[in-house]
């Protein structure tokens, strides 16, 4: 049996998680590493189940890829490590200034978010360089661990908010429709080239709000 060696939290193990098939990618991704540059680092790739306990995941935001930047890539989907606010975060802070100016987001870093339990989810959990070619070589290697991941959300039967941005999250994330206490919340993708075409109105963050009740995220970074 494989040992659970990456600090996941033992409720995602409990909750039907599949070590075994996340040890199998960490390993084909540790080839990779001996002549390739991959971000993240070996130990944030799995920090979106890492730094939230399953029992305590409420909103999954569903992302694409890694940043291509070891200066801002750390395993969660749109979350920089970087001072330099990149832009669909910028996007992202704009819209939460207008639902809560009292906030200040000051920090790129989103794991505060994680730890209330909103789960950041990138479908490519690696990545290398910015050619397409290898973004889908490691989208197609990710691809079962994150199907397992969204069929343990499922499966746990408990209220989940999935916000789909653009067409890409809306596709992968279809096996969340019509499934009891979960609530798909679909807008366009937060990019420049996107935003103002419903991201910018989409009111998710109040939305999730409402849905939460007393179980609220404080989004304020």
């Amino acid at each position: 049996m494989i040992q659970n060696t990456f600090g996941i939290d033992k409720s995602w193990i409990d909750g039907g998680l599949d070590i075994e098939l996340i040890s199998n990618v960490m390993s084909i991704i540790s080839e990779k590493r001996k002549d390739r540059t991959i971000l993240p680092s070996k130990d944030d790739v799995l920090n979106a189940i890492k730094l939230t306990s399953l029992d305590n995941v409420k909103v999954l935001i569903i992302g694409q890829d890694p940043y291509p930047s070891a200066e801002h890539a750390h395993g969660l989907a749109f979350s920089s490590l970087s001072t330099k606010t990149p832009a669909s975060l910028k996007n992202i802070f704009k819209k939460l200034k207008e639902d809560y100016p009292e906030g200040k987001y000051e920090s790129n870093t989103l794991t505060e978010w994680e730890k209330q339990g909103v789960l950041l989810l990138n479908t490519a959990l690696t990545f290398e360089g910015k050619d397409l070619k290898l973004l889908k070589e490691h989208t197609q290697l990710w691809e079962p661990v994150i199907k397992n991941i969204f069929e343990v959300l499922i499966k746990r039967n408990k209220t989940l908010i999935v916000m789909r941005w653009g067409n890409y999250a809306q596709k992968i994330g279809e096996c969340f429709d019509n499934k009891p206490n979960i609530y798909p919340l679909d807008t366009t993708h937060p990019s420049p080239f996107s935003a103002r075409n419903g991201f910018l109105t989409c009111n998710h963050f109040k939305k999730s709000d409402e849905i939460l009740g007393k179980d609220k995220i404080c989004w304020d970074t």
